[in-house]
């Protein structure tokens, strides 16, 4: 006999019900999410609804009983029912189908055009090759999909992670100088507050650096705009190596940068400031082609320390600029700390 469209209907709707309640495509499970899925044998539903609605799992003591106590004594009593009971034995496989597509297993991916036709070809003649052609299709038609998702997803994964990298390369990258990789202004400004916020909490040491580079001007018109640019390089690299740590480097602009050494003295800060300007003192710059020298690069520094409670960022920049043309002023190449 086949299969009417709503007894197909009810067997796809008890397959949802089997993966929803993690159910193992035995017979009496599929016969019990049949019935339920019919509507029509109240007592199972409103059993069955009252495990859900208490998270009450589906044991096998529990399903043995809802088997023996609702399928078995009305499983004569309709047509439909009588269908279902037949169909359920041999649609025990399909269910398996359903259940290993359900995994998501490459082996069954591989394997299941051969499965599905092989279940095809078992059932013919049976009375209900109708259902489970229909419900090979589906299965089919799952598989498509599900490959279909699983490929976007990886894509899609990819194509997240991807962009992930790049947002934070980008987010990096607008925070640094695009000649030097030192902070630029704006994310030093933003890091050094937040410096001088931490130093205030915790009453701790802490300094600002001003650096000059020395006749930066003559560089620029003597060589041109390419050496000058090589200059800023030597400086900025020269500082990222002396300094460690929780220390602060950006390029305030032009030729001259700031340094942010937290939980560092007003003595302390002096002598990494005599560090700094000795090591760019030693550095030549030559011309890699000829080997011709263009000289060396010096450079004046101010130094000033945060008072936590008076100062802002503002204020002791300006300190510490006012001790940098002190510097200037009196030879450069030289570090000089704020006035007393």
């Amino acid at each position: 006999m086949q299969p009417s469209g709503n007894e197909l209907t009810y067997s796809k709707l008890a397959l949802g019900f089997l993966e929803k309640h993690r159910l193992l495509p035995t017979p009496e499970h599929y016969a019990i999410g049949y019935y339920y899925c019919m509507g029509r044998n109240r007592e199972l539903i409103d059993e069955i609804d009252k495990l859900t609605a208490n998270t009450i799992p589906f044991t096998p003591s529990i399903t043995a009983q809802l088997y023996q106590k609702y399928i078995i004594a009305t499983s004569q009593q309709k047509s439909a029912d009588a269908v279902a009971t037949n169909a359920q034995r041999i649609l025990a496989d399909v269910i398996k189908v359903i259940h290993e597509f359900s995994s998501g297993t490459k082996d069954y991916h591989q394997g299941i055009d051969q499965y599905v036709g092989d279940i095809s070809d078992r059932f013919k003649g049976t009375g209900v090759e109708h259902l489970v052609e229909e419900l090979v299709k589906t299965t089919v038609g799952m598989r498509q999909r599900s490959e279909k998702i699983s490929k976007k997803l990886e894509e899609s994964t990819q194509e997240i992670k991807t962009l992930k990298q790049s947002l934070q390369q980008v987010s990096a990258e607008a925070q640094r100088d695009f000649l030097t990789s030192v902070y630029n202004r704006k994310s030093f400004d933003g890091l050094a507050e937040e410096q001088l916020q931490a130093a205030r909490e915790q009453q701790a040491e802490l300094c600002l650096l001003m650096i000059d580079i020395d006749h930066f001007k003559q560089f620029n018109d003597r060589f041109g705009h390419l050496l000058g640019d090589e200059v800023l390089k030597v400086v900025a690299g020269t500082l990222t190596e002396t300094l460690k740590g929780r220390d602060i480097v950006g390029r305030f602009g032009g030729e001259e940068f700031s340094v942010v050494l937290p939980e560092t003295p007003l003595d302390g800060a002096m002598k990494v400031a005599e560090m700094i300007r000795s090591a760019i003192a030693g550095k030549e710059l030559k011309r890699k082609d000829t080997g011709e020298m263009y000289g060396t690069i010096t450079v004046s520094i101010g130094v000033a320390r945060f008072h936590p409670g008076a100062d802002t960022l503002a204020s002791l920049i300006r300190r510490a600029d006012d001790a940098l043309y002190q510097s200037k002023r009196t030879g450069r190449n030289r570090v000089t700390r704020e006035a007393a």
